[in-house]
């Protein structure tokens, strides 16, 4: 889906239009552009797919409905520390989202629950073991 800027003007035809009032305004479309933090969605395997097919759809300005989930983290960031890949989240929502109309009556929190069981197979055991 990448940066929702750039797409946006790119669908709507008005890229170069935009580029040149910048221009005049004293600021780098490509800086302004690289300013908007890419949301971490839609970048994962199914996830992907789904994110081109609305994509697609909002540009052929197709009718359609799609429901997802909204995640607060999206993806994640990685860095090297002392030679270990070092995983955190990527606070993607951190400046909120200009582009989102906040409904919260038509929000819903999903919960997790359940429980962990640790079993053992011996059979498994023995063959790691041996």
């Amino acid at each position: 889906m990448g940066r929702t800027l750039s797409n946006a003007m790119l669908n709507l035809g008005v890229d170069d239009v935009v580029t040149e009032a910048m221009y005049e305004l004293g600021i780098e479309m490509e800086e302004l552009i690289s300013a908007e933090m890419d949301a971490g969605l839609g970048n994962g395997g199914l996830g992907r797919l789904a994110a081109c097919f609305i994509d697609s759809c909002a540009t052929l300005q197709l009718p359609v409905i799609a429901y997802g989930l909204r995640y607060e983290y999206g993806m994640f960031t990685q860095s090297i520390v002392n030679g270990d890949q070092v995983e955190k989240p990527d606070h993607w929502l951190r400046h909120g989202n200009v582009w989102e109309i906040e409904r919260l009556e038509y929000s819903h929190r999903i919960k997790f629950g359940g429980h962990t069981e640790i079993q053992t197979d011996e059979m498994a055991i023995s063959v790691f073991a041996g």
